[in-house]
């Protein structure tokens, strides 16, 4: 089996004239995030981030240092750029602060902070240093109890387990800049697994603490179901309670936290849309429509467009667009990860 070469790429607003910085960061980091720094902090005597990133096959980890700013991930970018993985990041220095359903939330040294890349988000950091792993989708959610659960998740540092998975960010992040090669084949299911089994200890976003094994198993089983019969346009409540074995009280109770049962297999028909659309381009969309359980092509055009602010035809023209400025952008020194993010996992269907 092949090794393959670390690839590796620093980036450094300060081999950047004084008057671009700001505006090549902001145009660099569009790759994943919309981002806004205070007039303070875009000063070019002020202003500095750096990234030193290094990829193996599907594995991307960098160890970035910034100045304070705010963060964005919206439908629109969702939907233009296609990213489908889920990113891990070990603060070192600094916190991340949002709001969501449950209140203010934070972030801090210590902390792993978990995104998933199909979500939107929206956050505001300190002066920050933290190590950020990258794996794609298809490569973790196997392994995950919960996997559309995660996003925005902060793993406390006061738990051992997250201690554990922290001390192995840092262990990787010491020793991969002195190898030249690595199977990453190899590598791959050792980080997937260690991540998984943090994750694993966690149960869904909100749930009560005392929340029964039962309903663990019971939220696991029914997810997996209704990921598993997307297709099926007649999927309803009440095949999901006789397939399941549930109440429809029950699965009510299980999703409320998120719109209701109706409103999650929705979100996950034109999500899963979504990444079809893209990954299987010269398929029809009125197939795509109908593989991901709408009847009519209409009635999923209105819908994406109400979820990513487009049509399933303008998504496939905005991303043909946007792969082309992506890709000229990309070959500048130090922006290598750009095109990293496009790579890993490519070509390969998300498997539930």
């Amino acid at each position: 089996m092949p090794a393959h070469v670390i690839e590796k790429s620093v980036f450094d607003t300060s081999r950047i004239a004084e008057r671009m910085r700001y505006d090549v960061w902001r145009e660099s980091i569009s790759c994943i995030f919309d981002v806004d720094a205070s007039r303070e902090n875009r000063d070019p005597h002020r202003f500095n981030v750096t990234i030193n990133a290094l990829r193996v096959g599907d594995l991307i980890l960098s160890d970035m240092r910034s100045v304070a700013q705010s963060w964005q991930r919206r439908a629109v970018e969702i939907a233009r750029d296609g990213l489908d993985h889920f990113m891990f990041q070990l603060f070192l220095e600094g916190s991340a602060a949002w709001e969501d359903r449950y209140g203010q939330r934070i972030a801090r040294a210590g902390d792993i902070l978990v995104f998933d890349l199909a979500r939107e988000m929206q956050s505001v950091t300190t002066d920050l240093r933290h190590l950020t792993l990258i794996i794609p989708r298809h490569h973790i959610v196997p392994l995950l109890n919960h996997p559309d659960q995660h996003n925005m998740r902060v793993l406390s540092a006061s738990k051992p387990i997250v201690q554990m998975l922290a001390e192995y960010i840092l262990l990787l992040n010491r020793n991969l800049p002195l190898i030249d090669k690595l199977d990453g084949k190899d590598l791959m299911p050792a980080v997937t697994a260690m991540v998984a089994s943090c994750l694993n200890s966690f149960g869904p976003i909100g749930r009560n603490a005392a929340a029964s094994a039962n309903d663990d198993l019971a939220d696991f089983r029914i997810r997996s179901f209704i990921r598993q019969n997307l297709g099926n346009p007649d999927l309803d409540v009440n095949q999901i309670c006789d397939a399941c074995g549930i109440s429809r009280s029950a699965l009510y109770r299980l999703f409320q936290e998120e719109g209701g049962v109706r409103h999650f297999l929705r979100e996950q028909r034109l999500d899963k849309a979504m990444r079809d659309l893209l990954s299987q381009s010269a398929k029809q969309i009125a197939v795509i429509a109908r593989e991901n359980g709408f009847s009519h092509a209409n009635d999923f055009s209105r819908a994406f467009r109400r979820r990513y602010g487009m049509t399933p035809r303008e998504l496939r023209g905005s991303r043909m667009e946007y792969d082309k400025g992506a890709h000229a952008s990309s070959h500048d020194a130090g922006r290598e990860y750009e095109d990293w993010l496009r790579q890993i996992g490519a070509n390969t269907q998300t498997r539930f």
